[in-house]
């Protein structure tokens, strides 16, 4: 392995390497240096990062700081198999001296088979010198020891062992230079990958040093700053920045640059300051892309003016007054029973306003569970409470921004709610759950309910200043039964529409047209609408049986006065309840009463 060099002390362990090596099918250079030629033969190897060496060869090898040092240890077998040979030969008082990186660095003494053993890592060579000398003194008749302190016993006439690092010791480094190369490689890859990154995504990124001296600038940020790693601009961009903690917008040349400073800490303490640059040009074109992602996610209004079907006056009248309110920015409120079509209608000013082309977020207060609403509408940030994303989230306000947000049924909303959506109907902005950052908003609120919200706001169920900030621009929507001249001009309308076979369209009599035009319909246009779609499946003329034999359980279900069979059980008397529900109301409106998820509402009408 071209990555990774041996180097021996002596010749011994080189053998043992050689050996060790061979039998591990490695390529692995073995070098023979000591700590004077150590340095000079290294140099020859230019590829090498990870060297593998002992005792003060591996020390003196520790100045090179961009080479890994991988010390050879000595196994405790190694030790026990020298301190045995010297056990036969009679001696009683033993010493092991030598380098404190070649055995563990902790002096001891202790007893083997009634012989007295003391272990001395020493340092430096100079320090394993005295140790020896120092034992001779004491009485030490055998020393065990590395290079230096064999030479030391000799000097002083003390009989001695070599510590030699076998097999065992020699395999454990070279597996372990093995996994720092393979570390290595796998932390330079993803410094690679890394660096890929940081070059092609859409930000600038500046990195400075300690001084403020830019150290590292990626490729948007070269572009932005035009500059190809010349930081000559750096304190002009100081000056500008200069007091900004967060987000500044700078001018840089011809370009309107937002510009954010982030300090990254590393272990609590401070190390670089971070620039990121964001082209304003650019970040409008993102925010058109995520209207348009706003758009296919259904947050726009489908309904525009022509699409309102009428020929009564009292609605045209309404429909002349939507179009002028729409031509301006004040809030409006629209007043009208279950299924008039007040969501249409606020579709439809939406879409003759300035507004067209932006969100339309339509948002029934009655059917957000009470625990859910402020974070719906208002958004949260990250870690607000156990459950929230950890990136947080916008709410539908904030989604709204530049566009229409519709609140049906707004007489539902919690009091609560009532005093965050005032302030935010005063204000024009927004703060999410958790944070403390004011978003602006730019967004135009049209209400709506089928409430008296005056008698509400007396009864203390509505707040007052809320009732008198949203009842701007007034619109009131006539029922059905007040507009009859459009009963069948809608009917007939709604029967094209599902009616699937053109050649054999269904038609009614003159007895089954009388009975549409006389039903109260308290549904208004969407209990029409079923009614239509039930009869799009008939062909010919539909006669008045027909046309009754729809109406008729409608008719005697009126005023939730139901008709029910005591043979039914308790589960299919709910059923029953809910499907006449369903019949005039919307299936938000009904979980909404009913206290249930739409999951829920679903499995009960099985």
């Amino acid at each position: 392995m071209e990555s990774i060099l041996f180097v021996a002390p002596f010749k011994e362990i080189a053998d043992v390497a050689k050996r060790v090596i061979l039998e591990m099918e490695l390529s692995i250079p073995v070098i023979i240096a000591n700590n004077e030629t150590a340095l000079p033969a290294i140099k020859k190897f230019p590829n090498v990062s990870v060297l593998i060496s002992r005792g003060g060869t591996a020390a003196d090898l520790k100045v090179l700081p961009e080479k890994t040092i991988v010390e050879i240890n000595t196994s405790f077998t190694d030790i026990l198999l020298i301190i045995e040979k010297a056990l036969c030969k009679g001696y009683k008082r033993i010493a092991i001296v030598t380098k404190d990186n070649i055995i563990d660095n902790v002096e001891t003494d202790f007893s083997f088979l009634g012989v007295k053993i003391q272990v001395r890592p020493c340092r430096s060579d100079r320090e394993i010198a005295k140790r020896v000398m120092f034992l001779e003194k004491e009485g030490i008749d055998y020393i065990i020891g590395c290079k230096r302190a064999v030479e030391a016993a000799v000097a002083c006439g003390v009989d001695h062992a070599y510590i030699e690092s076998g097999e065992i010791s020699i395999r454990k480094a070279i597996k372990e230079a093995q996994n720092i190369v393979y570390s290595k490689g796998i932390a330079t890859l993803q410094l690679e990958r890394m660096n890929a990154i940081i070059n092609n995504i859409q930000e600038g990124v500046v990195i400075l040093d300690r001084e403020q001296k830019p150290i590292f600038s990626n490729r948007i940020a070269n572009e932005i700053l035009n500059t190809e790693n010349d930081f000559d601009w750096r304190q002009d961009i100081l000056r500008k920045i200069e007091g900004v903690h967060k987000e500044k917008i700078v001018e840089i040349g011809d370009n309107q640059i937002l510009l954010k400073s982030i300090s990254l800490e590393v272990y609590n303490q401070y190390k670089n300051d971070v620039w990121i640059f964001q082209e304003i040009s650019r970040i409008e074109k993102n925010e058109r892309k995520i209207r348009l992602s706003m758009y296919n996610k259904g947050f726009y209004a489908k309904w525009h003016f022509a699409d309102i079907i009428t020929r009564s006056p009292v609605m045209k009248q309404v429909v002349m007054t939507a179009q002028k309110f729409a031509a301006v920015k004040s809030n409006v409120l629209i007043y009208g029973d279950t299924g008039t079509g007040k969501e249409g209608l606020a579709q439809s000013i939406h879409n003759a306003s300035q507004r067209a082309q932006e969100p339309f977020i339509s948002v029934n207060c009655a059917s957000l569970p009470p625990n859910l609403i402020e974070s719906e509408l208002f958004g949260y940030a990250e870690g607000a409470f156990t459950g929230a994303r950890k990136s947080g989230k916008r709410g539908l306000f904030e989604l709204a921004h530049k566009g229409t947000i519709f609140l049906d049924e707004i007489g539902e909303m919690p009091l609560a709610v009532q005093s965050r959506l005032l302030r935010v109907l005063q204000e024009r902005e927004i703060m999410r759950i958790g944070d403390d950052k004011i978003v602006p908003l730019d967004i135009r609120v049209i209400c709506a309910t089928n409430k008296d919200l005056l008698k509400l706001s007396q009864a203390g169920k509505f707040r007052f200043d809320l009732y008198y900030r949203i009842n701007v621009l007034k619109l009131q929507l006539p029922s059905l039964k007040e507009r009859q001249e459009d009963i069948m001009p809608i009917f007939n309308y709604y029967l094209r529409k599902y009616h699937t076979d053109e050649n054999d369209f269904p038609k009614l009599d003159a007895k089954s047209e009388k009975i549409l035009m006389e039903y109260s319909w308290p549904g208004n246009i969407r209990e029409l609408k079923n009614v239509a779609e039930v009869l799009a499946f008939e062909s010919g003329v539909i006669d008045a049986r027909q046309a009754a034999s729809i109406l008729e359980p409608i008719v005697e279900s009126e005023g939730l006065d139901i008709h029910l069979s005591t043979n039914l059980s308790l589960k299919e008397m709910e059923r029953e309840i809910i499907r006449h529900l369903l019949k005039t109301h919307t299936a938000e409106e009904v979980c909404a009463k009913m206290g249930i998820s739409r999951v829920t509402l679903w499995r009960k009408t099985k």
